[in-house]
C-alpha cells in the first residue's frame, strides 16, 4: 500500500516565526498554562474560531524559556498583522499584569536560534 504524497512546495503555506518576551510587573509571576490560555483566549475573542484557523497559529512549547520568559509563535505569512494585533491586546495573564514584547519575526527557526531567542532542540 502506498503512503500519502506530500504537497509540492508551491502549494504549501509559508510559515513565519515570531520571537517574543513577556515582561511581568515586579513581584508577579505566571505559568506556561496561563500564557497559553491567555494567548488562545485573546485570539479567539478577536478573530473567532474561523479566523484563528486561517492563521495556522501555534505556540511552540519546546521553545518556551521559563527563566527569561521568552518563546516562539508560529503562523502563516499572510496573517502576521492580525496575530501581532491580537498579541498587542494581551495585558494580563491570569491575575498578573504583563507587557508583551515582539523581538523578531523570521521565516526560519534557525535564524531565531542564531540570535539566541530560543534554545530549540529540534
Amino acid at each position: 500500500m502506498k503512503g500519502l504524497k506530500n504537497l509540492p512546495l508551491s502549494l504549501r503555506e509559508r510559515k513565519r516565526y515570531i520571537a517574543f518576551k513577556i515582561i511581568p510587573e515586579e513581584g508577579e509571576d505566571f505559568t506556561y498554562s496561563d500564557l497559553q490560555a491567555g494567548i488562545w483566549n485573546t485570539l479567539l475573542d478577536f478573530l473567532g474560531e474561523y479566523g484563528v484557523s486561517r492563521t495556522s497559529f501555534w505556540l511552540m512549547k519546546d521553545c518556551w524559556d521559563e527563566g527569561q520568559k521568552m518563546g516562539i509563535l508560529r503562523c502563516n505569512h499572510k496573517s502576521i498583522d492580525v496575530v501581532l494585533t491580537s498579541l498587542g491586546m494581551i495585558d494580563r495573564l491570569g491575575d498578573n499584569r504583563i507587557t508583551f514584547k515582539i523581538l523578531n519575526i523570521t521565516g526560519t527557526i534557525n535564524s531565531i536560534k542564531k540570535k539566541n531567542y530560543c534554545s530549540f532542540k529540534g
